[in-house]
């Protein structure tokens, strides 16, 4: 997935130029400086990176070359257009490199430019919008949780809380004004194992929920009746789905998780738990997960490897940051199917691995 923790890899360097992605350092290999998980170079902070270690230099090399994959090209499919364009909703991306979180246009499959822009972020992973439009953002490299007001798009700043545990790499909330925000560390300070921290902007961060099988923690989903989940990898690096009743506790590892690794979660209007896999390239949709859980849709292959991703209000879109081809993926989206629709790329680079991606408005669950 793409996790990113600014840090410098310590282990010996190697090179998989599998789908242009070229790593270094294995998923579990030393670091040398604190902070968060998986591939990066910048000291101090962890770029969630398909569970690899990805060099700056890398730059994803080896990526199809754009002439042969058609920007904002659609592929057949029978679901729901997107809707009207309008300024009190749309789509947001980041880039784990980038400062900005562009705010675009529910639907631009022509490619169009960014309408707004929401500055000076970094180390931004799995970016988020609440319940009542607000935007949230994982500040990887200020170790804050920062949110925009909503529900139009890129919003002034509300406020901001410190994470004293570790490096934010995503983050969940009903409302990130005045209730509780869930975030997903990726790692604690002083490279101990991830975990799942409470905040509110008036109170600080002070509930801090820790796992044995949870280690590099990437993805938070929090239900509407307080339940919250954190998907991760274990010390063996094996995928786990955690389920915390009531958000609070020592939570409860999920049986019937079927994900090839960790990623971005997500909870659509049927209030299935909806799972991205950035390893093997696929979404899976769980019923339950408390802590049992089923298999109700996919596994679903998606265009590029993405970690982070999210649903539109009525959970017929899918948005995810593909970080392998530098780009923004849109999907039609039923809990028994997935169909590509198209991608835009404007703004973008791929080599400041484009990562957080999220409607406004969300899903309704």
């Amino acid at each position: 997935m793409t996790l990113h923790v600014i840090r410098f890899c310590t282990g010996a360097i190697f090179m998989a130029v599998a789908v242009g992605l070229l790593a270094a350092c294995s998923l579990r290999s030393s670091i040398s400086s604190p902070s968060s998980v998986l591939p990066v170079v910048v000291e101090g902070q962890s770029h969630l990176s398909n569970g690899r270690f990805v060099p700056e230099w890398s730059a994803f090399a080896t990526v199809v070359p754009p002439e042969q994959r058609p920007l904002g090209g659609t592929m057949p499919f029978e679901f729901v257009p997107d809707a009207p364009a309008s300024t009190t909703g749309g789509i947001y991306g980041s880039e784990f490199y980038g400062s900005d979180i562009w705010g675009f246009r529910a639907n631009n499959s022509h490619n169009g430019k960014a309408i707004c822009a929401v500055k000076n972020v970094s180390g931004a992973n799995g970016i988020a919008v609440d319940g009542k439009g607000n935007l949230i953002d994982p500040d990887g490299g200020t170790h804050t949780i920062i949110v925009f007001k909503g529900p139009k798009m890129c919003g002034s700043q509300i406020g901001s809380v410190s994470d004293p545990y570790g490096q934010p790499a995503d983050a969940a909330s009903a409302n990130a004004a005045t209730g509780m925000i869930v975030v997903a560390n990726i790692f604690d300070n002083n490279r101990k194992a991830g975990s799942v921290v409470r905040c509110t902007l008036s109170g600080g961060c002070k509930a801090h929920l820790k796992n044995p099988d949870m280690y590099e923690v990437a993805g938070v989903a929090l239900a509407k009746n307080g339940d919250c989940w954190a998907s991760a990898t274990n010390s063996h690096g094996t995928p786990t789905l955690t389920y915390f009743k009531s958000c609070s506790g020592s939570g409860k590892k999920a049986s019937g998780y079927a994900n090839a690794y960790y990623g971005g979660l997500d909870i659509d209007v049927h209030g299935n738990l909806v799972s991205l896999s950035y390893s093997d390239k696929k979404l899976y949709v769980y019923k339950g997960c408390n802590p049992a859980c089923t298999l109700v849709g996919g596994p679903f292959a998606i265009r590029g490897e993405a970690t982070f991703g999210h649903l539109n209000a009525t959970s017929t879109k899918l948005v995810t940051g593909d970080y392998q081809y530098g780009e923004i993926d849109v999907y039609n989206y039923a809990p028994t199917k997935l169909k590509f629709a198209y991608r835009f790329n404007k703004g973008f680079s791929p080599s400041e691995l484009v990562e957080g991606a999220a409607y406004d408005p969300r899903s309704s669950e």
